[in-house]
């Protein structure tokens, strides 16, 4: 697999070459020797959040959040949908590449007591990983998968079978978590150095349990009654409550910054060919909803920023940008207020939202899967949003000034719009009025962040809502092609190198506009 998706590594990955250096491992761990669990975890856990923060993120945004500015041209699938086999390639080769590494530290470590911890989170990552593949391609290569040139065409399996074990992989890691625990002296411990996402302040297994619990209700959720799952229920740990942030020690050196920060904030020529769309705004600016704390903390000159509907280059000309972009609080890479999306050079990587767990919870609760208040977990979702975003390059919120209160200030947002069934939970009268309130919040809550996850769950659920054509109606763009009644696509289809050298296995007749992932509506 690894031959495969490394040719298009190249070109797709081209803006993080420098940072891949310092975020990877070796081209192929299963033939290097010197390397260690130690040495492997934390740039796989690295490489997974630049993945999911960088490329998913602004695969998703395109789709979910932002438009073409004005002055720049030459947009192409962005605008038309029109995608083909060389379009968003990094959406495959990325996570494989990655998956590699987690797969040599599971086989490095299988059946070794020292390791049982490296060895869950390598399971648990692989699970992350496989779900972000199944939910971009569908049916994708699983059991026949990374054993480079042994297996070179690998069959592809079905993305319900895959979605079924991943589950299962998620509750063996807990169950080895829990081993570990109970034979603590003879088990390697976790430090900084080697689990950059949870141990950075000393081991922490609680968390790794609760963000696989996390994960794992994402999988149940989004597959709903499609899957048997051998087990729908999660450990006692609970689920995530706090931000998982990867900080492996982001600092201001070419390469070593944390990989968001060239690409949206210091790469001015990239960063603001984009701004937002008068769709996404519509949920901050009154039009929708009213939510000025968070609107000035996502987007510059809130609430006067500058929008566009996706596709619109003509009569009138879409709105010039502005340097760096609309969703950076300053002027330059030098001069920003260190709140917001883009929060500084040195600041961590959301690896998985607690907002999003909170809707996850919430969700669940209204479905029965879990037990519990979805009322509340609904609320703490908001307040999960407003805390993240007030949040510094420290990942501390500050002790005073405009941002230095979020849950109050999600608590006068909710008065603010008390009569909205979109914030005000109380007044959802059926389950479905609730779910589109859960889900509703949750794009909001990822609003250029996990952008991917929004669009997974648009698919998914039909939320938010599209009520017609018009720029504050609808997403989508003006030039789509799309044949679908909202005028968007379905899925990106699998890359060229596949039929390549995959031609054999990978699925044949597969439409951007037709052929759904197997969860969606």
């Amino acid at each position: 697999m690894k031959k495969k998706i490394s040719i298009i590594m190249g070109a797709s990955l081209i803006m993080l070459a420098s940072c891949k250096k310092f975020l990877d491992i070796n081209e192929d761990p299963n033939r290097v020797t010197e390397n260690t669990p130690e040495l492997v975890m934390p740039q796989s856990l690295t490489g997974t959040a630049n993945i999911v923060n960088v490329d998913y993120n602004s695969y998703g945004a395109d789709l979910m959040y932002r438009a073409n500015a004005g002055g720049f041209s030459g947009f192409g699938t962005v605008i038309s949908y029109d995608y083909t086999t060389g379009t968003l390639t990094n959406l495959w080769s990325g996570p494989y590449d990655n998956l590699e590494d987690y797969k040599y530290i599971k086989d490095k470590t299988t059946g070794e007591q020292k390791y049982v911890y490296y060895n869950a989170i390598a399971r648990i990552m692989m699970a992350h990983n496989y779900q972000l593949l199944v939910d971009t391609y569908n049916d994708v290569p699983y059991t026949e998968a990374l054993n480079g040139a042994n297996n070179i065409s690998p069959k592809y399996d079905k993305a319900e079978a895959i979605y079924k074990d991943l589950a299962a992989q998620i509750d063996t890691a807990i169950s080895l978590i829990n081993t570990g625990i109970a034979n603590s002296l003879t088990v390697q411990p976790l430090t900084a150095a080697s689990d950059p996402l949870f141990s950075q302040s000393g081991p922490n297994m609680t968390l790794w349990k609760q963000f696989a619990n996390t994960i794992k209700l994402r999988i149940v959720l989004r597959a709903g009654n499609k899957v048997q799952f051998n087990n729908t229920t999660f450990s006692p740990d609970g689920f995530l409550t706090i931000d998982a942030m990867l900080n492996p020690g982001f600092v201001k050196i070419a390469g070593k910054q944390n990989p968001i920060w060239p690409y949206s904030v210091t790469n001015t020529a990239s960063a603001s060919s984009r701004l937002p769309s008068y769709f996404s705004l519509s949920f901050y600016d009154g039009t929708k909803i009213n939510d000025p704390k968070r609107g000035a903390a996502v987007f510059r000159n809130f609430p006067s920023t500058a929008a566009n509907q996706l596709g619109n280059e003509t009569n009138p000309n879409p709105p010039n940008s502005v340097v760096p972009n609309y969703w950076f609080k300053g002027t330059s890479g030098t001069v920003y207020d260190k709140v917001g999306i883009y929060k500084g050079f040195d600041a961590g990587l959301p690896l998985l939202l607690a907002a999003e767990s909170y809707f996850l919870q919430a969700e669940a609760m209204v479905r029965g899967i879990i037990t519990g208040d979805a009322k509340t977990a609904f609320n703490k979702g908001i307040e999960a949003s407003f805390t993240y975003l007030y949040k510094d390059n420290t990942n501390t919120v500050p002790g005073s000034g405009a941002y230095s209160a979020p849950v109050a200030d999600a608590t006068a947002y909710r008065t603010a719009n008390a009569t909205n069934n979109l914030v005000n939970f109380d007044l959802a009268a059926s389950n479905e009025e609730k779910i589109e309130a859960i889900i509703t919040q949750k794009y909001i809550a990822l609003t250029m962040i996990h952008s991917h996850e929004a669009w997974n769950e648009y698919r998914r659920t039909g939320y938010p809502r599209v009520t017609g054509s018009g720029p504050t109606q609808t997403m989508a763009s003006t030039v789509s092609v799309s044949t679908r009644p909202d005028k968007m696509p379905a899925r990106v289809l699998y890359p060229s190198s596949e039929f390549n050298t995959n031609a054999a296995n990978v699925p044949k007749e597969v439409d951007k506009f037709k052929t759904l992932i197997f969860w969606a509506k």
